[in-house]
């Protein structure tokens, strides 16, 4: 973990999350000041920067673009995710029902994978 004072977390997941108490459980005890890194969809991103807000965290809402289209055809996500853990993640939480599952939540295992590589600590919520 990081030797600042507050944390960059990355939230990932599913789409269709729909269970901001997941996020409000994880989200509440981080550190004051701590930032909430997240993409631009619906679901899990969305519902973490309603409850980040709520919370009093900041927020740094990332969206996909051009160059990532550009380097990934057709999965412009795989180039966001790497641009987001580039912004110094601490921590990454990952909320998806299916994660594990074969063949599902490829998003979500990919920027835990990645996250796993840098050696930042990942937490994977199912429920």
């Amino acid at each position: 973990m990081s030797e600042r004072p507050f944390l960059r977390v990355l939230v990932t997941g599913s789409t269709t999350w729909d269970n901001p108490d997941t996020i409000r459980r994880a989200l509440s005890p981080l550190p004051p000041h701590s930032v909430i890194v997240t993409g631009d969809t619906p679901g899990a991103d969305a519902c973490a920067m309603a409850v980040a807000t709520e919370l009093g965290l900041t927020v740094q809402r990332m969206q996909k673009n051009r160059a990532d289209q550009l380097a990934f055809p057709g999965e412009a996500w795989r180039g966001l995710n790497q641009r987001m853990l580039d912004t110094g993640i601490d921590l990454v939480l990952a909320f998806h029902a299916d994660y594990g599952k074969p063949g599902c939540a490829r998003g979500t295992v990919h920027m835990v994978e990645l996250a796993q590589r840098r050696s930042a600590e990942v937490r994977i919520f199912r429920e």
